[in-house]
Formats: structure tokens, sequence, C-alpha cells
């Protein structure tokens, strides 16, 4: 007979989804109308806002006075984009590197090698086949020459000009897919008429020997004079498709001339995409659907990017300061989070909270001074509470436009701080402070509400915040990426473990039930819907955790049908969520909704390949392979800390006897978490970073000799443990 709080649990879930379905079938796609003759693409790779300004590069700004602009991630197999990476992702619709064997920024990027051209006029990219066996390494599976490709099918002719834009063009076998010639010189009104699609390399802006202002101008005059030429109903993209230093930026990306559908046009405004769900802010992969979509022709399911469209915006001057802005907020986050966030974090508090346990535990055990204990407890309770804060003060700071200040970076890592401060200043000094887990459970839920509030009004807080999203990572740009995921799911059970606790303490087994599992689907919905947290791993790993909980805490016997099932639930629910998204039209569909189409179209090994391999090179230092070691005796000692010699942490377990039940629960879904997901090892060390110090600020609150302060209770007399 399956448990009761497990078949409301699991009744519920599938009622929410069921009621959430989304309209709307997968059917093929009415045929496109064109909007456009011809399409030009310039490529400037390593091209930036900043580099874009009315005295330096004259071209570019006037395009930018009337174009539609954006910031582009360039992101593709490597942190670093270089030249031959942008032109191969481009022309692929699909993540893609050349053949060099190191990811290292330092290294150097190979420039594009020149296509070999025969005697009837047909160019071949020399090095291509060794592009292709290297790429198979990374399962993003592109299809080399497909943007090429699709024209040609559609009955257009298509020409590139220049070595990167040879490799765009380039199918496996290294052959360029139209027309090929080596000098952007030769671009004219009269050739682009020729061609649907025009691809026009003209180079990088950095090399040896090169002064990139020099460089600037000579390529601001080829833009300009390529502008004049163009013919009616032809569409410019200028793209910097690609970085060219060793440190990733945002790119610049500009479109004008005639929109994606008949009738619209690309004026002032932002870029927008359902990639991103950003305005002002698009991806690499998003150029090859984006340079078809005017041509009337529809994208092919190998391309992986979307349509990007214009929204609403500034124009000239303000979009470029804006613009700017929002590179330079990226890289104050990609500073902090290297020079901080991975060290502090994922080294140091996870340490520094064991260490704190370790040594109140000998304390106690030991005795001492009365004041000295209350002065460390005091202490730990203080600590445990701020630093259990951060992760949810962290995702604050998207409310204040940090990234005008004059030093970025110290002022995301300042107002992190200073968030962090109010929501543990709140939770200690609130009326729930008089319960040993009132500081905790307060924390826990703030933080549940605000990423929750957060992914169902399109994730504004997260972009380029501490344990947010990234645009230079280009993991995810909208819904839950594995660290906030791995943030929420952990403050969803510390949180909900409270309420229910205490109902049950009361003996209202009823009023619990129904807590629990309307919180829990309030969490699946969020972390799992399309429109909100689409998050696929994230489900798979927070229901186990959800029904354990509830089984726990309830005192069900737990068997192997019971996690059989809650498995099983699991997959159906977000199974329902990812084809209910696959039904809506192919340019509206999340990530959810792309991966069944890729089992039904047979490349599903692929992604799961590359999601599994991220997962077991997670493993990189030497501190990645204590995580599991402390996670193994993190639950043995939560399973009898007596036989550990932790007697704080039995004695917390007496005084709040839902304790146990919540740590063993977040450590479960930790552990699934790092199972389904592509960040590996970084999910139970994330898990430490907010489950640990609370954990903490509980320990030390029930093993207070007397009340730290004016009206903290102590736990009840019954639930007292003895003294040593």
């Amino acid at each position: 007979m399956i448990a009761r709080p497990l078949r409301l649990l699991l009744a519920l879930l599938t009622a929410v989804v069921a009621v959430s379905a989304l309209p709307g079938s997968a059917g093929a796609a009415p045929a496109r109308a064109a909007a456009a003759d011809h399409v030009v693409l310039l490529g400037i790779p390593g091209l930036t806002w900043a580099d874009i300004d009315a005295k330096g590069t004259p071209g570019l700004a006037a395009l930018a006075g009337h174009a539609t602009s954006a910031a582009m991630s360039v992101r593709t197999v490597h942190a670093r984009a270089c030249p031959v990476d942008g032109w191969l992702t481009t022309g692929a619709g699909a993540r893609s590197t050349d053949s060099r064997t190191g990811a290292r920024s330092a290294e150097p990027c190979a420039e594009p090698v020149p296509p070999t051209l025969a005697p009837d006029g047909s160019a071949t990219v020399p090095n291509m086949r060794a592009i292709v066996e290297r790429n198979e390494d990374f399962g993003y599976n592109p299809r080399y020459g497909q943007l090429a490709g699709s024209v040609a099918e559609h009955g257009g002719a298509v020409t590139s000009v220049g070595p990167g834009a040879a490799y765009a063009s380039a199918d496996p076998s290294g052959r360029v897919r139209g027309a090929y010639l080596p000098d952007p010189a030769a671009v004219d009104t009269a050739l682009i008429e020729r061609s649907a699609l025009t691809l026009v390399d003209l180079g990088g802006l950095t090399g040896p020997g090169v002064d990139r202002a020099d460089r600037l101008r000579v390529v601001d005059a080829q833009v300009a004079r390529i502008a004049a030429a163009l013919p009616p109903r032809t569409q410019l993209v200028v793209a910097g498709l690609a970085d060219d230093t060793g440190t990733p930026h945002l790119r610049a990306l500009l479109v004008s001339g005639p929109g994606t559908a008949p009738g619209t046009t690309f004026g002032s405004g932002y870029l927008t995409a359902t990639s991103t769900r950003n305005d002002g802010l698009v991806q690499l992969t998003d150029l090859a659907p984006s340079l078809l979509a005017p041509l009337g022709i529809d994208a092919p399911s190998a391309l992986v990017g979307a349509v990007y469209t214009r929204a609403a915006g500034p124009f000239g001057g303000a979009a470029i300061d804006e613009l700017r802005l929002f590179d330079a907020g990226a890289q104050a986050s990609r500073t902090v989070r290297e020079a901080w966030y991975f060290f502090t974090w994922v080294t140091l508090l996870p340490i520094v909270c064991a260490a704190i346990a370790l040594w109140l535990a000998v304390r106690f055990a030991r005795g001492g001074r009365t004041r000295a204990r209350r002065t460390v407890i005091r202490t730990a309770t203080v600590i445990g509470v701020f630093f259990g804060a951060v992760p949810g003060g962290s995702f604050l700071v998207g409310l204040v436009p940090w990234e005008q200040a004059g030093d970025p970076a110290w002022t995301l890592l300042g107002l992190t701080v200073a968030f962090a401060a109010v929501l543990a200043a709140l939770a200690l000094l609130g009326p729930w402070r008089r319960h040993p887990y009132g500081p905790a459970g307060v924390v826990a839920a703030a933080t549940a509400v605000i990423l929750a509030g957060d992914v169902m009004v399109g994730s504004p807080l997260q972009m380029n915040t501490l344990f947010g999203l990234s645009p230079l990572v280009a993991g995810r740009f909208y819904g839950f990426g594995n660290v906030a995921w791995t943030i929420f799911a952990m403050a969803v059970l510390l949180a909900v473990g409270w309420p229910v606790g205490r109902l049950l303490a009361a003996d209202r087994r009823r009023a619990a039930i129904v807590v629990l599992s309307a919180v829990g689907a309030v969490a699946v919905v969020a972390d799992g819907w399309p429109a909100f947290g689409s998050d696929f791993g994230g489900v798979l790993a927070l229901i186990p955790g959800l029904a354990v909980l509830g089984l726990l805490l309830t005192g069900t016997r737990i068997s192997w049908a019971k996690v059989g099932l809650v498995g099983l639930g699991a997959v159906v629910v977000i199974g329902t969520i990812a084809v209910l998204d696959w039904r809506r039209p192919a340019a509206s569909r999340s990530h959810l909704g792309r991966f069944v189409q890729e089992i039904l179209d047979g490349d599903a090994g692929d992604t799961l390949h590359r999601k599994i391999m991220g997962n077991l090179h997670s493993f990189t230092t030497p501190f990645t392979l204590i995580i599991p070691v402390v996670f193994v005796l993190l639950i043995l000692a939560v399973r009898d800390p007596s036989k550990w010699r932790a007697p704080a942490l039995a004695r917390s377990f007496e005084a709040v006897p839902w304790l146990r039940s919540t740590l063993i629960a977040c450590w479960l879904t930790a552990v699934v978490g790092y199972a389904v997901n592509d960040s590996g090892i970084q999910i139970p060390a994330v898990a430490l970073t907010i489950a640990a110090p609370l954990a903490i600020a509980v320990i030390a609150a029930v093993a207070a000799p007397r009340p730290i302060r004016r009206g903290f209770e102590s736990p009840p007399r019954a639930a007292r443990p003895r003294a040593d």
C-alpha cells in the first residue's frame, strides 16, 4: 500500500502539470514568406561595443544609429571562441571548434587557413576533416555547412568571401558550397545581387604587429563601403562572432534592413531571442536560423539556435552605452567568480563550517566556562546564518544597477555581502529567533521565495550575479542553472521541513501532508515548467528529496518499491512537461522540448554523452575528490551522531525532531542532482554552501547553555538534553 503522503504529493504534482498543459501541436510550420532578397553577414571577430564610437569608427557608429543591436555571447566549445570556432559555429548552427587540442584561454588561436582553389573555381578547406574528427569528442553534433546547404536547397546562391567565411560554408569534406572569393574588396552591389546569402570575413582586430585602432579604421571603412553598396531588400548583419584575445567578452551584433517576416524592418531597438529571453542578448548559435528567416527558409532541426527579433530599446549612443555596461557586468561577474567564489564558497566555507562543528562538539563534550561557550555559540550562530544568507542575498544584487559603478567587481561583491547581512539581521532579530530553527528556517524560506519568484518573472535577478547565470559561460540564459537550482532545492527542503515538522509534533498529520504537497508542487512547477525554471535534471532530483522528506517525517517505512515509484513519478512529471513543451512551435520551445525532438531525430545520445562527460570531467582538482568523502562522512554522522562522537548533533536531533530528516533529504537531493546534471561534483559542493552553515546555526542554537539573547527560547524542557 502506498503511503498517504507519497500518494498525495504525486497526485498533486500530476494535477498541476495536467491543468497547466500548453496549447499547440507539433505540426509542420507553414511555408515562410521571404522578407528579403539578399542577406549579407559581415564577420569581424573580436568586435565589442567598446570599439564603436563616432570618432574612431564612424561607419559602425552610423549603422548603430538606425540598426537593431545586441550583445552576443560567442561561447562555443571552449571558454574562448577563436575566429575559426566562430565561423564554424555560424555555418553549422551548433557549437564547434577548430582542431586544437587544448582549451586554455591563453593558447594562441589559429588563423583561418585560406582554402585551396581548384582550376574550376571550387574551393576546399584543407583541415576540415581534422576539425570534424576533433568535434566528435564534444557531443554538440554540428552539421557543417548547414547554413549554406539550407540556402542552396531552396534554390538560393551562396557566396563566401575570405577564409573565415569559407569555414562557415564548408561541408564535412571541406568543400565550400557556392562561390568563393578571397578578398573582401571584391564585395559590391553586383556580387550581392547574385547571391541570396553573402558571408564576408573582414578579419580580426588583433594579431602580431597589428595596432587595434588602425585595424578598426580599416574594417570600419569596409563596413561603410559595403553598407553603401547594398541593393534594395537586403538585410545587413555585422557580427563580432568570436573572441580575439585571451579574455572572453560579449561581442557586438547589429542588424539593419528587412526583418525576419514580410513588412517588418530592423530599426532602432534591441534584438531578442527565445534562446536567451533577454532583450539585447543573443547567442552565436542564433545567427544561422536568423540569417535564413528573412529569406523565407525555416531552420532545420540541426540548428539549435532561435531566430532573433526586434524588441523595444534604445538606439545609437544610448544603446552602445547600455551594451557596454552589460559586458562590463559580465566581466566583473567573471572576475569575482574566479577570484572569490570558487575559493571561498567551494573550498573554504565547507572546511570552516566543518571546523566549527567539530570544535563545538569537542568543546561541549569536555565542558568549559559558560561565558566562553556562550561567546562561541553566539558567534557560530551568527556566522552560520550570515553565510547561509549569502546565496539569497547575492540574487538581490540584481535589483541594483551595480554595473554602472566605477569598479563593478568590488561593487558586486560589496552588495552581495550587504544584502546577505540584511537577510541575516531579519532572521536573527525577528520573533522566530526564539526557536532554535527559526533564523535558519527564515533564511531558507526567503531564499526559496526569492529564487522561485525570480524564475516566474523571467529570471531578471540571476544574470551576472554571483550564484546566477553568466552570458560568458553561456550554459543558460534564463530559468535555473545548476548552481541556482542547487541553492533553490536546498532552501525549499530546509524551509518546508520546519512547518511540516511542527505540524506533525502537534499531531496534525493531515495538515502537514497538505503543506508538504502544496509547497512541493509549487517548487516543482517553478523548477521545471518551461516558462519558469525550465530545468530537466532538477525535477528528477527534487521530487525524490521531497518524497523522502515526507516519508521520514511521517515515520513511513521506505522500501525499494516506494523508491522506484518516486523515481517513476519524477520521470513522468518532467517527461510530461517536456512533451507539452515540444508540442509548441519549434521556435518557442525551451531545451526541454528540443530534447524531445532530439530523441525523435535520434540525436539524444550526443546530448546525453556530452552531459555524462561533463559530469565525469568535473573532478578537476584535489579538492573535488574530497567532496564525495565529505558527503559519505556527513550521511554517516547524521544517521548515527553518537557513533561519530558528535554530541552537539545528537542534541540538535532531539530538540529539533525534523532536522535529521531534512538533512537526509538535502543529502539525497544533492547526490541525485550530481547524477542527473552535467555540473557534476559542483552540485554537492554548492549544496554545502547553504545547507552546512544553516545546519551549524541550528546546532549552535540548540547547544546554547542559556538564551543567547533576550527572548531567544531554549528547546522545550521535554526535549532538552541532559548536561554532559
